[in-house]
């Protein structure tokens, strides 16, 4: 019996093995990828933290906070209604028409070209609720934070251009970015709100990711272009512009 092993044999028998144990890894991921529960988790959690209802996350927590106790309730109400109405409502309605009239393929807006429109229309309605909420005498803290928020809305309708830059994330970072700036401005500490939304936004991208809507640099490009949006642009004081073009309600 031949009881020699050539060197090509036992080559060939490691290549198998890697490509054996590749083969494997891969079906694990995909099994993964493809997860039916953590594909409807993903979905659920991409619906609550839609970027569109962002902002009434923002303005529940600034009402909630004891220094707000003493806002009149009406214009609490108003303020809750000029938010849904300017960045929820008429956001979904341009979008709904803009599919409708094939400007843009669906109104999901998978394709990177489908959210240039969208978005800048986005961020002129959040820039006039911004205005509106200005003229019911909302902190000027408050304002230019909405305001920023429309410019990173804006910035990352620039660079769907040319990159699907994720907008749930932008969304997320802008929020992460406001709780910071409340409590700079108010001189209450928001610490632990802060945290709790970082972790919305480890999960939120994990989320984004399993569905497979963004890669890695997209998801972190987006919540570096709200956080550093909201907080650089916040620090222009928009009060003054405001009040040279009209004074609050």
């Amino acid at each position: 019996m031949d009881t020699n092993i050539s060197p090509d044999s036992i080559e060939t028998k490691e290549e198998t093995t890697q490509e054996m144990s590749s083969s494997q890894n891969s079906e694990k991921n995909s099994d993964l990828n493809n997860h039916p529960v953590l594909d409807g988790i993903s979905k659920f959690l991409s619906f609550v933290f839609f970027p569109l209802f962002i902002p009434i996350f923002g303005i529940t927590l600034l009402f909630n906070m004891d220094i707000f106790s003493f806002y009149p309730k009406r214009l609490t109400i108003l303020s809750y209604y000029v938010v849904i109405f300017f960045t929820i409502l008429l956001p979904l309605f341009f979008i709904q028409l803009l599919a409708i009239t094939k400007i843009i393929s669906d109104a999901k807006m998978r394709e990177k070209e489908d959210r240039i429109i969208p978005y800048i229309i986005t961020s002129i309605l959040f820039l006039l609720g911004s205005c509106m909420l200005f003229r019911l005498g909302m902190p000027l803290f408050f304002i230019n934070i909405s305001i920023s928020a429309s410019i990173a809305i804006l910035i990352d309708a620039i660079i769907s251009k040319w990159w699907k830059i994720s907008a749930h994330m932008t969304g997320i970072g802008g929020l992460s970015a406001g709780i910071v700036l409340v409590g700079i401005a108010t001189y209450v500490n928001t610490s632990t709100t802060l945290i709790l939304a970082l972790i919305v936004a480890g999960v939120l991208a994990s989320a984004r990711i399993q569905l497979k809507r963004h890669t890695l640099a997209q998801i972190v490009a987006g919540f570096l272009n709200g956080f550093i949006s909201v907080f650089l642009f916040s620090l222009i004081n928009w009060g003054s512009l405001l009040r040279s073009i009209f004074s609050p309600i």
